[in-house]
């Protein structure tokens, strides 16, 4: 689990569905599916030409290849997608929205141009852009579950909580175990302040995953903050079961460790977390798990001392 100063994970931390593009190996014979739209050739060009290129990264070549075929056959709504694509893989990022715009007046019901177009507006942090181009995507087609989620997300930036909630119950009406869902979800009912409802969202996801470490630990904090010590008690102990014994792991045990109040435990933890990477001096300073210990004398001395003088700390702190 990651070091962090904050009990629950910030709006940048909310995970996406994808972040990237739809069909990014591009749209023909090379990439066929049962729904692909092969491009179609130019002359005696190969029409996987392009698509491997796209794959190899010759995407200067690629989009050369792309702009033929347009001068050719400038209705090609395919070319215009893939040349969208390649566009956003050399970073031209405007350039390649308007590749998308031309895309969706060929094909208005072209669900995966106006979601790879939502993927850039949520990139450059135009998120109102960006909800409107999944609104557009799921009008085209009501299965695009990335959309849904990824509009979501968009809106826990915009810090439009409520909305977000209802977003991702949309996803989870038609597929309760989708795990991203559950716990944004569950995240985003922390920031509205409903503590009763993220508790049974956390319950959700637990119920999903029930080896997720990180939402047990985040219900633990929760049933803190709600005043029910007990339970949270039971719930750091099923976190501290879930938590491997490794050098990345031991701040985080000590921690826990902390917050439950067995400080001797604590203290042997941050003595090995410190021991393994001296940076834990200072994550102990700030971190809120270590709060009830900032000012005891014992573990102000295991972050100001030696690796030896520690071991003599927690020795006589054991005692």
């Amino acid at each position: 689990m990651d070091n962090k100063k904050q009990e629950f994970q910030s709006e940048e931390e909310f995970s996406t569905e994808d972040t990237g593009c739809t069909g990014c190996s591009g749209r023909g014979d090379a990439n066929a599916g049962p729904d692909s739209d092969p491009i179609k050739s130019v002359g005696n060009t190969n029409p996987d030409r392009g698509i491997l290129l796209h794959q190899l990264s010759e995407r200067e070549r690629a989009l050369e290849f792309y702009e033929d075929i347009i001068a050719e056959e400038p209705e090609n709504g395919d070319a215009w997608y893939n040349k969208g694509l390649t566009l956003y893989g050399l970073s031209r990022f405007y350039e390649a929205m308007d590749a998308y715009d031309i895309a969706v007046k060929i094909n208005p019901n072209d669900s995966d141009a106006y979601y790879n177009k939502g993927i850039i507006q949520t990139e450059l942090g135009l998120f109102n852009e960006a909800i409107e181009s999944y609104n557009k995507a799921i009008a085209a087609d009501s299965e695009n579950t990335d959309a849904v989620y990824n509009k979501a997300t968009a809106l826990l930036q915009l810090k439009e909580y409520d909305e977000a909630v209802k977003t991702y119950d949309s996803i989870l009406n038609k597929d309760r175990n989708n795990f991203n869902a559950a716990y944004n979800k569950a995240l985003a009912l922390v920031q509205t302040g409903k503590l009763d409802e993220a508790i049974k969202a956390f319950d959700a996801v637990i119920l999903i995953d029930p080896s997720s470490k990180e939402a047990w630990y985040d219900k633990a904090h929760l049933l803190l903050q709600a005043g029910r010590p007990e339970d949270a008690k039971e719930a750091f102990s099923n976190t501290l079961k879930l938590i491997p014994d490794l050098p990345d792991s031991w701040f985080r045990i000590g921690g826990i460790l902390a917050v439950v109040g067995q400080k001797q435990e604590s203290l042997k933890f941050l003595q090995k977390a410190v021991n393994a990477n001296a940076e834990a001096r200072g994550w102990a300073r700030e971190d809120l798990d270590y709060e009830s210990l900032w000012h005891d004398p014992d573990f102000q001395k295991v972050l100001d001392s030696s690796e030896a003088e520690i071991k003599d700390i927690v020795s006589s702190a054991d005692q």
